[in-house]
Parts: C-alpha cells; structure tokens; sequence
C-alpha cells in the first residue's frame, strides 16, 4: 500500500476512538469499534511478509465474534426484563470487552497475533486498540466472582506464558495480558487510578518497542549479539524490569497506586497473590538480563559511533524510565 492509504486508514483509526469512548449509547460505542477494526486490519498487512497476513485474519476473526456477543448483549438486555437475563446479558457484555482486549480466558489470540507483526503495529496493538474496551469495561465492572477471578487468572497467565518464549513480541504479549489483570485492579478501585496506570503502561510499551524497532531485535539471541556498548544493552535490560514492575523504576509506580488503594480496602489476600504472581514476570525478565549481560555478552573490537538521533533520544527515554520512580517523588515533594 502507498503512503496515501496508510495516512487514511491511520486517521480513521485515531478518529473511531473517541468517537465510541465519547458516545453515549451502545450501539455507536459498536459501531466505532467496528470502524476501528476495518482500519486497523489493513495496516497490519504486508506485501513482502506473509506472518501479517496471518495476524490480521486472527485479529479479523476473533473481533468480529466478539462484536457478535456484543450485539447479542445488547439484544438480551433489551427484550428481557427479568434480573437473571440482565445479569447473563452483563456478564456476556464484560466478556466481550475481555476478549477485545486479551484478558484470560480470551488471550491465545494475542501471542500469535504479534509474532506476525511489526513492533510499530504491535505498538498500535498493546496501546491504541485497548483503549476503547477498557475504557467501556471501567463503566460496567463490578467486583464479583468472575471477574476476580479473570484478573488474577490474566495476571498469573502473563507471568506463566512468558517463562518458555524466546521470541521478544510473544514476551511483551504475555507482559500486556499480565498489565491487563492490574488494570483490572485499578478500575475495580477508582477511575483515576487506572487512567494514571494505563497513561504509565503507555509511555513504557513505547519506549521498549521504540527501542526494539532500532535495534531490529526480535528474538533474544538477537539481543545478545547487538553492536552496542554494554552500557547500552545494560540500560535497554533495565527498561524492560521497568516494564515488569520492579522498583525503584518508572513501571513500579502505577503498580504502587494500586497496592496502595487496594490494601486501603483490605483485599489483602487478592493483592498478595496479584504481587506473587508479579513476581514471575520479573523473574523472566531477570532471567535474560542475567543470559545477555553475564552468560552470552560479548564486547566487540569495533562499535559503530554514528551519531543517530533516534538512539542517543531512546538512550534518554531508557533512562528516564529507569529513573522514573524518583523524578516521580521528587516533583511531588516540589509541589
């Protein structure tokens, strides 16, 4: 496709989310969804790779059920009248919302999709196309048995799922299903608090694709073998603890605001379990900072000093992320 085209389907897409998240019916919060789709799957698609085409039929398919439960939502909720077809018709709704956005049990679809695409595409994905389903999943969750539990489920899932990938995207996939389940948290608790999340999961998913969309880096070996300074690898290494919410880094922040609200409720026996799960994630990050930067680093003779903007800009962003935690604090202690 020409640029031309990408530039309108681009812009289609930037204008169907506001326009379903401002909308004050159902049907049009569908129909902007809808918009979203048909102008998301073209940009996914490319001519010289035949993995995006995969992804895009996957996303194709799995959205369109999910727009169909969503419809058939709307209907039961309509013409029945009675509290049991009305809870029936909430949770298929929810349900829906959780498989637009890859919450457990409605995950498989993401891993796969983004094995296919580009980081900038996968960037749109774990970004962009989430926020029109969280965003209506925050007006309509309670907290009850199911949706307890597919939050702690999604945040056991995306530890667990990202212990035997070697494959970076199939990593960040599994990391997004888990930031999924503390979104969850958050909305559970105030409206605030998961926007504060989400706007923090944003600026560190960009930063860590950004980083990888340089470097060309798609697998973990790749990582090993980069022409960079040790220095380099070190500080992209620690982007991606930030990612998984190790303190003192950026990512750790959003994570505290919901431990904070959460014991303030004393769920202590579901955020005990929430941080365990945690844990697995940031052991699967540790696990290959520790192979790249001990077991397989290597220094090369000659390292390419070009003087690329992009780098030395993303090289700042790293560190700000890795740093995040306390120019967070410090500005509050200024206010």
């Amino acid at each position: 496709m020409n640029k031309s085209t990408n530039m309108l389907f681009m812009m289609i897409m930037l204008i169907s989310v506001p326009v379903s998240i401002s909308s004050n019916s159902w049907f049009i919060v569908w129909m902007g969804m809808e918009i979203n789709i048909m102008a998301f799957i073209p940009l996914i698609i490319e001519q010289k790779n035949m993995m995006t085409k995969e992804s895009a039929l996957t996303y194709f398919l799995v959205q369109t059920i999910a727009s169909m439960l969503m419809i058939l939502s709307f209907i039961i909720n309509n013409s029945m009248i009675n509290m049991i077809n009305v809870e029936f018709s909430e949770m298929m709704l929810i349900s829906t919302l959780m498989m637009k956005s890859g919450v457990f049990p409605f995950h498989f679809w993401m891993p796969k999709m983004m094995e296919g695409m580009t980081w900038n595409k996968c960037l749109i994905l774990m970004t962009w196309q989430k926020i029109t389903p969280m965003m209506m999943m925050s007006n309509i969750i309670k907290i009850n048995y199911l949706t307890m539990m597919a939050m702690a489920m999604t945040i056991l899932i995306g530890g667990i799922g990202g212990l035997n990938q070697t494959s970076l995207r199939k990593m960040m996939a599994y990391s997004s299903i888990s930031n999924n389940g503390w979104m969850m948290m958050a909305m559970m608790m105030s409206e605030m608090i998961w926007m504060t999340y989400f706007m923090f999961y944003c600026i560190m998913t960009i930063i860590l694709t950004k980083s990888m969309n340089i470097y060309k880096n798609y697998h973990i070996n790749q990582m090993c073998s980069m022409n960079e300074s040790t220095l380099k690898k070190f500080i992209l290494m620690m982007n991606m603890l930030s990612m998984s919410g190790l303190p003192p880094m950026m990512g750790f922040i959003p994570k505290w605001l919901v431990i904070q609200t959460t014991m303030s409720i004393n769920q202590l026996m579901m955020l005990g379990m929430m941080v365990m799960m945690m844990l697995i994630t940031i052991y699967y990050y540790i696990r290959i900072m520790f192979s790249v930067m001990m077991l397989t680093n290597y220094q090369p003779k000659w390292i390419k000093l070009k003087n690329n903007k992009n780098k030395n800009f993303l090289f700042f962003m790293n560190t700000f992320s890795i740093l995040g935690l306390y120019l967070v604090t410090l500005i509050f202690m200024l206010n």
